[in-house]
């Protein structure tokens, strides 16, 4: 700023550039419309290239929604070419024999086709390729294929279903001048083990969809393509933009047009007025300005004299601010030296919401406060001349907020000699305020507004300082949420952490005013007890935080209902640090929760002892993995039609180096906790499915899956790299599971079951009639066979209970038409009475019981 007054007063008063003046102002006018109208002549040329493109990318996109079109057509045509062919009645009525009354009077190959689907030619193919059966247009006629498509498709179909006999082939062909897809498959009898197939080559099934113009309308109208029509010679040129997809059939080429959606067409009719109309308003301006800037040019001169007057004015508002320039401001202020205000910037009632004429002459002090020191004296302190800072002052906004400033003051001199003080006050609130969460934050959890684990242990060890007697202890009861994680999977995290807010409320109501409820983290909640007067007390006020915690809890429209298991620890008697004290909470807490969910339990010095053991166990479990401990015996199923063993389960056994042979129901629970399980289960598919693949031919194998497999992302794939990895046949692999397997999420394990089917594996239910829902799993979910538990077996033939409650479960399954093995069968009777009821298979002692593979090969061998 000193440096352009210096300039000024070193300019004379009057100058004669008046005339080169209007000259540059007028040659940078000039410059501006020659920029102008550059400017619109681009945005005009790039108007037009953008229309160009948006058409052009229009009726690529709806070539791309044709293209799609046809193949699902043509897709949808194959799946009910499949569903006709691979229909064991289709293979009896159509290829054995040719059954007109059941193919047209029964309508299975009917009329409906047409009227259903618009198919409007099916034919049914001799394996020597003569016409056995054609409808055309729903109507029975006696025409072959060749005769109504005018061509010759037949070999073409045959050669692609020779490529790949279990897919449909698909053809597309022009009659008449229309497009037409054709869909093939040979006609088989889709695994119906009632119909005996016949030597010699099949017949085929052909389904046609002649497209005719009314369904070529309809069908690009279902995608937004308007005007559907196949381009000929004869059909003229339209009257609107037209886009044409040239398609290459089987008998001919075929091209198909439609009307062009057209938008850049569109977005000129709107822009390019508008943007004309934009240059002619900006071209008036322009010469208005011009004329305008002219005219000042020649003023220039006349009111350079004027500024001269005005230098002293702005030379004394230079001094006024140079003491506060080197300050970052928010507001700038100045008192006199009664520090009444006589000068407020601008940004004050930006800042500070109040008017700046209600200030002028009231006290700065009435304003702003300071804890540290009276504002008064720290402003009128003698001997102070350089800039001083004074931090988190606080005053009022207008609406009555109490906020924060860092306040800068300087004394000085006014023109006239008077002191007076100058400075800025720059709003630090947010600082403050977010000083003061992180504050709150370090000690307290954001979610619950209850303490966190800092607060906890500061709160804790001052309890425990005070000696806490074994008359009146201090309880430590470390509480986790039972079924809290479902609630997130099934409702989101945000009914989840509702949940949390709300069990935090009620811990809150439970506990007295100088308890302390803190949140560890996740759905672990520590609540500190100190003086407690009875232990009658505590398991008093466990019993009502079980029970407050049960109660359900409505949130968004949910019921939804969870538990609590607790841990409790006691100082002195257990402990008499925090580090311990939490410690030992935990293992009364896992205990609580092993034992069943929903109680509490007491710390006792044995606890530790099993958890040390339980870890020794996991650390056994994952050597046992590496040093190859483990084996598999093979229990044979008996097939009581066949009168032979026809598969075998696969079990598990752990030869341990210390403890000898161990059965599952020792290590898989502890495998299933600690996430072993799923190498063991991989360890186990591969084993299986290499030794069915190369020791036992022909028979299949059923390996156990855990429930907690069906939690896991993954199955799929395993099971999938054990059979590619052995070579096994996927029809000889079966899968056990038990129906509490998909309890946690039917939807998911549904989708994990479709995908083990898709790969060829068959599924078994395990332990049937000893779940929860086994009727709705033979209805929803995709089992080939149940296998009854043993307990059902146990009691027959004498107790007539067992029997009908075993001939029923037999009834249900067969109604399902799925395969029914019994387990556990030790005696003949038992045999035979299942063999009366029709039971497919069976399993047990009486058959053999597990055994290793050389045992098991050798016995069927014998036999």
């Amino acid at each position: 700023m000193m440096r352009w007054l210096a300039i000024k007063e070193n300019t004379p008063l009057f100058t004669s550039s008046a005339g080169s003046t209007t000259s540059v102002v007028k040659r940078s006018l000039m410059f501006m419309l020659s920029l102008l109208g550059t400017f619109f002549l681009i945005a005009i040329l790039a108007l037009l290239h953008i229309a160009c493109d948006i058409n052009n990318r229009a009726d690529d996109q709806s070539r791309n929604l044709l293209q799609k079109a046809l193949q699902n057509q043509e897709a949808t045509m194959k799946v009910h070419t499949q569903d006709y062919a691979e229909w064991g009645e289709s293979y009896t009525h159509l290829h054995k024999t040719l059954d007109t009354d059941w193919a047209w009077q029964k309508q299975n190959l009917g009329a409906s086709l047409f009227e259903d689907f618009h198919y409007e030619a099916i034919f049914v193919l001799g394996p020597g390729g003569d016409t056995r059966y054609a409808v055309v247009n729903g109507k029975r006629v006696r025409l072959t294929l060749e005769q109504w498509a005018g061509t010759h498709p037949q070999a073409a179909l045959r050669t692609a279903l020779a490529k790949n006999p279990d897919e449909p082939a698909a053809l597309s062909l022009a009659v008449n001048g229309q497009p037409a897809l054709v869909a093939a498959a040979w006609i088989t009898t889709g695994g119906d083990e009632d119909v005996q197939p016949l030597p010699g080559p099949p017949s085929m099934l052909v389904f046609i969809d002649q497209l005719r113009p009314a369904e070529l309308r309809e069908l690009g109208e279902e995608y937004g393509i308007h005007e559907l029509h196949v381009q000929t010679g004869s059909s003229g040129k339209a009257d609107y933009r037209q886009v044409v997809l040239p398609l290459t059939f089987y008998n001919a080429p075929i091209a198909l047009a439609w009307r062009s959606e057209n938008p850049g067409r569109n977005l000129l009719l709107v822009v390019l007025p508008l943007l004309l109309s934009i240059l002619l308003l900006t071209a008036l301006l322009a010469a208005w300005l011009m004329r305008n800037a002219l005219n000042k040019a020649r003023l220039n001169d006349e009111n350079h004299f004027l500024l001269e007057q005005s230098r002293q004015a702005l030379a004394a508002s230079e001094r006024r601010f140079r003491d506060v320039v080197e300050a970052t401001t928010d507001w700038i202020w100045e008192t006199d030296d009664q520090l009444r205000f006589t000068w407020i910037s601008e940004r004050f009632p930006v800042i500070t919401g109040h008017r700046i004429d209600d200030w002028l002459g009231r006290p700065i002090t009435q304003f702003i406060e300071c804890e540290q020191i009276e504002l008064a004296d720290w402003l009128l302190q003698p001997g102070q001349t350089a800039h001083r800072g004074l931090t988190h002052c606080r005053y009022f906004s207008a609406q009555g907020h109490q906020r924060y400033c860092n306040l800068v003051a300087k004394p000085t001199t006014t023109a006239e000699g008077e002191l007076s003080y100058r400075g800025t006050a720059t709003d630090v609130t947010l600082e403050v305020e977010a000083q003061a969460r992180v504050q709150y934050l370090s000690r307290h959890d954001e979610l619950t507004g209850l303490p966190n684990r800092v607060r906890m242990k500061e709160f804790l060890e001052g309890k425990l300082q005070s000696m806490p007697t074994r008359d009146h202890p201090l309880a430590m009861i470390s509480l986790d949420l039972d079924k809290f994680k479902p609630v997130n999977d099934l409702f989101g995290h945000g009914v989840g952490d509702e949940v949390l807010h709300q069990v935090s409320e009620r811990l809150r109501a439970c506990l007295r005013e100088f308890d302390l409820v803190a949140r560890q983290g996740g759905d672990e909640f520590i609540l500190i007890i100190p003086d407690i007067e009875q232990k009658q007390d505590l398991d008093q006020l466990c019993e009502r935080i079980i029970r407050e915690i049960r109660r359900p809890l409505y949130i968004q429209e949910h019921e939804i209902f969870i538990g609590a298991s607790m841990g409790i620890a006691l100082a002195p008697q257990d402990a008499v640090n925090a580090t311990d004290l939490l410690r030992y909470s935990d293992i009364a807490l896992y205990k609580a929760k092993s034992a069943g969910r929903n109680g509490w339990v007491f710390y006792s010095a044995d606890m530790e002892e099993q958890i040390v053991q339980r870890r020794e166990m996991e650390k056994s479990l994952r050597e046992a993995l590496k040093e190859d401990q483990f084996r598999l015996v093979y229990q044979p199923r008996y097939d009581m039609k066949a009168g032979r063993v026809v598969a075998v389960e696969a079990l598990l056994r752990w030869h341990h180096p210390l403890h000898g042979l161990l059965m599952p129901d020792q290590f898989i629970p502890l495998a299933e906790e600690t996430g072993i399980i799923i190498s063991l289960s991989d360890w186990v598919l591969n084993t299986a499915c290499r030794d069915a693949q190369h020791e036992l031919q022909g028979m299949s194998v059923s390996v156990n899956i855990s429930a907690v497999e069906f939690q896991t992302s993954g199955l799929v794939g395993r099971v999938r790299d054990a059979l590619r990895t052995s070579k096994l046949d996927p029809a000889r692999l079966e899968l056990e599971v038990t129906e509490n397997a998909t309890l946690w999420n039917p939807q998911s394990s549904l989708e994990i079951m479709n995908g083990l089917k898709a790969l060829g594996v068959r599924l078994l239910i395990d332990d049937f009639g000893t779940g929860y829902s086994s009727l709705s799993y033979l209805r929803n979910f995709p089992f080939d066979g149940i296998k009854l538990d043993k307990s059902f077996v146990a009691g027959m033939p004498h107790s007539e209970n067992a029997n009908n409650i075993v001939e029923n479960m037999i009834g249900l399954g067969k109604a399902f038409s799925l395969s029914i093995t019994a387990e556990g069968v030790e005696t003949p009777e038992q045999l035979e009475q299942l063999k009366m009821y029709q039971c497919d298979e069976t399993q047990g002692y009486l058959i053999s019981r597990p055994m290793p593979l050389e045992e098991l090969k050798a016995q069927i061998e014998k036999r």
